[in-house]
């Protein structure tokens, strides 16, 4: 049997690079993309903010006191899903089995395609042309091998806007000299233990056999050992089901109390109701989630009498879900809203018949055309008042900076005369 080509893309320094493109002043400096205030998390980097140990997941304190002088910028999600989507189109006109592993990577299943596009080198240079000159100047890093997991490690060797290739049959010359923590499913702890064994990188795990490793660590032990030896059968899996599109923040200032929980949870009804509307689905399914200041947290879950994409009959199943969440006497770091149970919208969107004070549902077609105006004008436009008049930017990997409430109330769904 041939050896299978496989690519693994993945766009380099995202967020940031996207935000250097459109706005070419940031050219060369150091950018960070996330949020800001003390709970402020690092969603990308720019290359330059690398320099000074910058990177993703970092505490945005910890990035600043490294780079004093680099560019912190509230993440455009929005934007981020559009580019994505334009990115993605490009993959799939290279191969028909595309894998998105997220926003910004993918797995290509390029075997067969060489008499089409010529050589594995040749295509992804190909590509890496077609994402630069379509994406405005964006890049991204190739690696390629026969071996699924060994392409992933592959991209990561030679970035940015660079590309690696294993030849098939070099996988183990180029598995045997890497850190062992670079092996796929070796975290921290996984790493410790191996060190304590003196297994410093792949080439050492080799010298152990499948019984000691699994010995060591069970069933997973047996996969390390399978890497290690380069086996990995895994398929490019061409499409996934999507199975939630969310919105979460976590808050720089604590939530306390209904009022405020409820202005969050429209604010977050907004943006997931316009993702659906942008992607045409249906959704059935809403999903809450919150996280108080001792990080405790909880989720709740309801499934709709009707499929919809209505910002507001989501907000109403989430604000009728907070009513089973105990708030006395808690303060709130993190609120998200899930919806999931798709269904294709084949005709404009359904509205709930769920109870509602305050403003009637929207007619048939308001949503869509609110959210194509937010698509047109961005995400303020037409924006619900009762969110507040706090600034709105988009989550940056799922943490927002958000200001501290107004003062204005919010009008919720009816509690039935039940209160906390």
């Amino acid at each position: 049997m041939a050896p299978r080509t496989i690519f693994h893309v993945d766009m380099d320094a995202f967020f940031a690079s996207v935000e250097i493109r459109d706005d070419p002043r940031l050219g060369g400096k150091p950018v960070l993309v996330g949020g800001v205030g003390r709970r402020g998390v690092v969603a990308a980097a720019s290359y330059e903010a690398r320099k000074f140990g910058c990177r993703s997941a970092q505490p945005m304190g910890v990035a600043l006191r490294l780079c004093p002088h680099a560019v912190v910028l509230p993440g455009r999600h929005d934007v981020y899903e559009r580019v994505s989507e334009q990115v993605f189109e490009i993959f799939g006109r290279f191969s028909p089995n595309v894998e998105g592993l997220s926003i910004d990577e993918a797995f290509l299943d390029m075997t067969g395609t060489e008499r089409l596009l010529g050589p594995p080198r040749r295509a992804a240079e190909d590509l890496r042309e077609a994402v630069r000159r379509e994406t405005g100047g964006l890049t991204c890093t190739v690696g390629i091998s026969s071996v699924k997991f060994i392409a992933k490690i592959a991209s990561g060797r030679n970035k940015p806007d660079g590309l690696t290739e294993v030849p098939a049959g070099g996988e183990l010359e180029f598995l045997a000299p890497l850190a062992i923590d670079e092996l796929w499913g070796v975290g921290p702890k996984t790493a410790v233990k191996l060190r304590e064994h003196g297994v410093h990188t792949v080439g050492d795990l080799r010298r152990f056999g499948a019984a000691t490793l699994e010995a060591w660590f069970g069933e997973h032990g047996t996969h390390l050992h399978r890497l290690s030896h380069a086996l990995d059968e895994r398929e490019v899996i061409s499409w996934r089901e999507r199975k939630q599109i969310s919105h979460e923040d976590t808050y720089a200032v604590d939530v306390v109390g209904e009022q405020g929980l409820h202005r969050k949870l429209l604010t977050q009804a907004t943006r997931v109701a316009d993702r659906l509307v942008r992607k045409q689905l249906l959704a059935r399914r809403v999903q809450l989630k919150i996280r108080d200041t001792t990080f405790r947290t909880e989720s709740r879950q309801c499934t709709l009498p009707r499929a919809t994409d209505d910002a507001r009959a989501i907000y109403a199943a989430a604000c009728e879900l907070l009513r089973s969440v105990e708030l006395e006497g808690r303060r709130f770091r993190l609120t998200g809203i899930g919806v999931g149970a798709f269904e294709p919208k084949h005709r404009p969107g359904e509205q709930l018949d769920l109870p509602m004070d305050g403003p009637p549902p929207p007619t048939k077609d308001l949503q869509r055309v609110v959210s194509a105006v937010r698509e047109r004008w961005g995400h303020q436009a037409l924006y619900p008042a009762e969110a507040g008049e706090q600034a709105r930017p988009d989550s940056a990997g799922g943490v927002t900076h958000t200001r501290p409430d107004e003062s204005r109330e919010l009008t919720p769904p009816s509690r039935r005369g039940t209160s906390r």
